[in-house]
């Protein structure tokens, strides 16, 4: 996600020093990361490019709506290569896209109004459909930011699933027995599997969204130990996290903006892992979507209220504090 950085009365991105040597913050960040991920290069032993690896097409992934508009205007080729992806990902998954909806601008939805909550999921996805063709499955909720109201509203929405922190999650408990619920609120929820939550506002149980939680740690090494240095390394430490029995499926949620950005390179070490690093460890890629068919969750699970109901997010220990108290 980028914010709309365009000056209102001309509808342009004035030149933002800070960004130097280029124009502004969207194209550096383009240059260094959205474009690179776009055609990133396989390299052979002396240095010398073998291959172009369109990344989209392998992992999950969520563009916000401001910024995708951008990048239609300014870089038309890199834009149709990341909706390229999505219909080569669908394709081969079945007819499940690894584009991922999402709020259509970065707002903490449980600290915004009802009224503008449904703003954000109904321009959100019809952007979604507009750009990709299809009805989207998933939806990324800013911030992983989430109460009872902002988990009914995208429910209600018709979304699939939704991608949450394990620190978010109070319990589980079998979907068949619905007997005693298991604590798991020191984050210790196991990642292997997709859960069940029902509609908190709908006594009924009659509706409810899919979540996967994604794993801690490996997201922490991604996101800041320098995991992405190295697609050996990187594979590696997928398979040591994950023995033979602990679970089949692997999560990985971090900002895009590490590939190539925050992390120089990254994308290239991710090209190496989804194009020959993933096979050599043993490892298949798939996406949510393509998941669910195959493994729908077997337990269900219950968020945390948050600080006065207010709800949790992956980046505040305390809820939503972060944006709300300068936490």
């Amino acid at each position: 996600y980028q914010p709309p950085r365009e000056n209102p009365w001309t509808e342009r991105i004035e030149r933002q020093r800070s960004a130097a040597p280029y124009h502004d913050w969207n194209e550096r960040i383009t240059s260094e990361c959205y474009l690179p991920n776009t055609r990133s290069r396989r390299l052979d032993g002396y240095g010398r490019i073998t291959r172009l690896v369109n990344n989209y097409e392998w992992i999950s992934f969520n563009f916000g709506p401001t910024l995708l508009s951008w990048l239609e205007e300014t870089h038309p080729e890199e834009y149709e290569k990341i909706l390229e992806a999505d219909r080569a990902s669908a394709d081969r998954l079945g007819g499940h896209g690894n584009a991922i909806a999402q709020a259509y601008n970065h707002i903490i939805m449980p600290l915004a109004n009802r009224r503008d909550q449904e703003t954000q999921l109904i321009w959100g996805r019809r952007d979604f459909e507009r750009r990709f063709g299809r009805e989207p499955e998933g939806f990324w909720l800013p911030e992983t930011a989430v109460n009872d109201e902002a988990l009914s509203m995208v429910i209600d929405a018709g979304f699939r699933f939704i991608v949450l922190s394990p620190s978010q999650a109070e319990g589980v408990r079998p979907i068949a027995k619905r007997g005693q619920w298991t604590d798991i609120s020191d984050g210790s929820i196991p990642t292997g599997s997709p859960y069940r939550c029902f509609n908190p506002l709908d006594k009924g149980r009659r509706s409810y969204i899919d979540i996967f939680f994604y794993d801690a740690a490996l997201s922490h090494d991604v996101s800041f130990n320098h995991l992405l240095r190295n697609g050996d390394t990187f594979g590696e430490a997928i398979t040591q996290a994950y023995p033979r029995g602990k679970g089949d499926l692997v999560v990985i949620a971090s900002d895009g903006e590490n590939y190539g950005h925050h992390e120089p390179f990254a994308d290239m070490a991710l090209a190496y892992l989804v194009d020959e690093g993933a096979g050599r460890n043993g490892l298949t890629l798939t996406n949510f979507g393509a998941y669910l068919d195959s493994a729908p969750p077997t337990y269900e699970v219950r968020l945390k209220h948050g600080p006065r109901g207010e709800g949790t997010s992956w980046s505040c220990a305390h809820g939503v504090g972060r944006w709300k108290e300068d936490c």
